[in-house]
């Protein structure tokens, strides 16, 4: 009786210090409202949930307003004579390794909806469009799977504990900024430095770096007298190149894209007729992103924010692609600007905050990675729509990946 006694007592000790390490506790704001992700904030959210999910009127992950097209790429061997291959003439069984740094949405916050009272808040690694490993998800890696590659070491699988510090080769956090991407890299370098990824240091990685949304996200917060620096354009370059630097230099050989972000107020637009939607955003009671939550003029600020952040991405796509590095490679994804995002209401938001993207959501955008990923320039830039996406396969006319 004593042994369990002291067990109990040790295992509730080592699950505090987890929970304290998985979490960040931090107090309320100078106006009494809780900053987004924090411990206290996802403990708040869940309460909202669990007593007013019944008013959310958005689709769980069993029911997507559009189904998505099966993934049918056949693979064939590509003789091209290319034997030192470099970035910019990759194909899809070249890539040995799949990685993602970013924020929440690469974290997969939220994604898999009414299903109280805790797992509503959970990060869905497994699912996530860009590097989940969850055997039949939609997901880059399960893609590049087709190919023969076997990438499930470092695909994550399953689930995590918000604002985790990663798992496997997903290295976002839930709430990160631009300028916390060199942590993620750290932490990047740190694994493939490591004796279970060492294999993959000196194999073709491909990066997915989406990050931007928490930066525009405190545009409006109070006082909004001035741009915040978090929130600066020429910041937000900057910190993206120093981590596209860090990539080059330290993690090698590797092809990055630079996914663009949606504009803000679609998700605003999105909300409006769901009474739970309404009530969460509704900023007298949580703080979910402020410049939504804040009055039109606010929103069309941080679309404007977000437009320019999307042109400085494919600044960098530019900027590097003249540099001639051979093994290493940067692209522009521009897909995810074409997700109408308020034209389908909730149908691809999370049930818990009606912000992030749900599980039909990853759906979509992982095919419109993919289809950015072997597509032209002048064919990424064109207007999609969901109801009849397709599903673009390489060929041998267009074997690579740009």
């Amino acid at each position: 009786m004593h042994i369990l006694l002291l067990l109990s007592t040790l295992l509730g000790s080592l699950f505090a210090q987890v929970i304290q390490d998985q979490f960040v506790f931090q107090q309320p704001d100078v106006n009494g409202m809780i900053p987004p992700f924090t411990y206290e904030w996802t403990q708040l959210l869940e309460q909202f949930h669990n007593t007013l999910g019944s008013k959310n009127t958005s689709k769980d992950d069993l029911a997507c307003l559009y189904p998505v097209p099966a993934f049918e790429c056949e693979p064939f061997i590509w003789n091209d004579a290319i034997v030192d291959r470099d970035a910019y003439h990759l194909r899809p069984n070249d890539i040995k390794s799949v990685i993602a740094i970013g924020d929440s949405i690469s974290a997969g916050f939220g994604m898999i909806s009414g299903r109280p009272p805790f797992s509503t808040i959970l990060e869905y690694r497994g699912k996530v469009f860009s590097v989940g490993g969850d055997e039949g998800e939609y997901t880059i890696p399960n893609f590049l799977a087709r190919y023969g590659q076997d990438i499930s070491k470092g695909a994550p699988t399953g689930i995590t504990l918000p604002l985790s510090r990663g798992k496997q080769l997903n290295n976002a956090v839930s709430g990160a900024k631009t300028q916390e991407l060199n942590a993620e890299v750290s932490r990047l370098i740190r694994m493939l430095n490591s004796e279970k990824y060492k294999a993959y240091k000196d194999e073709w990685k491909l990066i997915t770096v989406f990050i931007g949304a928490n930066n525009v996200c405190v545009l409006c917060e109070p006082p909004v007298t001035t741009l915040p620096g978090l929130a600066d354009a020429d910041i937000f370059e900057e910190n993206v190149r120093q981590v596209l630097e860090r990539i080059r230099t330290d993690v090698g050989k590797s092809f990055v894209n630079l996914v663009a972000l949606f504009n803000v107020s679609s998700v605003y637009e999105a909300s409006r007729g769901d009474p739970y939607c309404e009530f969460v955003l509704d900023p007298s009671h949580m703080v979910i992103c402020s410049c939504i939550q804040g009055d039109e003029k606010q929103r069309r600020a941080a679309d404007r924010v977000v437009n320019e952040y999307n042109t400085r991405l494919e600044k960098l796509e530019k900027e590097y692609k003249t540099k001639d590095i051979m093994e290493f490679g940067v692209s522009y994804q521009p897909g995810f600007k074409q997700f109408p995002v308020g034209k389908y209401k909730q149908s691809y938001f999370s049930g818990v905050d009606c912000f992030h993207p749900n599980k039909c959501a990853n759906q979509v955008m992982s095919i419109l990675l993919w289809n950015n990923m072997f597509s032209d320039p002048e064919e990424k830039k064109k207007e999609f729509s969901i109801e009849t996406l397709e599903i673009t396969c390489p060929s041998s006319k267009r074997p690579y990946i740009q």
